[in-house]
């Protein structure tokens, strides 16, 4: 099986420093990496991608540039898409704002976010149909509604394959509505314990990124 992995940015090279590291640790390197730099929405990048042939694998992994990927990230996905499973995906997503040290589980128990989702090359005409039909909004929910063979991971407590990181300098991306300061759904991290825990010393390579100590406390309620 042959591994395309696609990933869309603009104007973060922060993020894409980082983005470039998970992809050259995989234990299984992708085939063909496209990275599709420009200020237009995410599934309109998408699109772009599919034209003219681009995309030469068998199955296809959306790698969002600012978030965090286990080095067994492309393995795990390829043994599921060569099981023949449609759609696979991690569900049960935590988010990380880096800015304000906070982060939350989301509970998504039927479905994987866009950053944590792949799948088989032949559903690539349906995904664009599905991007299109609605207007860039939400369409990995929907991908993930279709009737097909579909795994998807709920780790639970146990070890997460992917962390969608939030609030890293730059544009904003797909899920912006997740970079406010601290929802009443999230949970304060102000010491990076809980993101030492998630990805190991990996966390330090965020610590530059928060606001402030003053913002930080605040967070803490000392």
């Amino acid at each position: 099986m042959k591994l395309t992995v696609i990933t869309a940015t603009w104007k973060r090279p922060e993020a894409m420093k980082l983005c470039r590291k998970y992809i050259e640790r995989q234990t299984r390197p992708p085939d063909q990496w496209l990275v599709l730099d420009g200020p237009e929405k995410m599934g309109f990048k998408l699109l772009k991608a599919f034209e003219g042939g681009r995309v030469k694998g068998d199955g296809l992994v959306i790698w969002e540039d600012d978030d965090w990927y286990a080095p067994t990230w492309l393995e795990w996905c390829e043994e599921w898409l060569a099981k023949g499973y449609e759609i696979v995906g991690e569900g049960q997503a935590i988010y990380y704002n880096v800015r304000w040290r906070w982060w939350s589980n989301c509970e998504n128990a039927r479905h994987a976010s866009l950053c944590q989702t792949a799948l088989s090359s032949d559903l690539i005409p349906t995904f664009c149909s599905i991007i299109t039909a609605f207007d860039n909004q939400w369409f990995d929910t929907r991908l993930w509604r279709l009737e097909r063979n579909r795994h998807l991971r709920l780790p639970g407590d146990g070890e997460r394959r992917v962390i969608g990181m939030k609030s890293l300098p730059g544009t904003i991306g797909y899920s912006g509505e997740h970079v406010s300061m601290l929802p009443n759904h999230a949970n304060p991290d102000p010491d990076l314990k809980q993101l030492r825990k998630l990805i190991g010393k990996d966390a330090a390579a965020y610590a530059p990124f928060f606001k402030s100590d003053e913002d930080l406390r605040k967070l803490a309620g000392v």
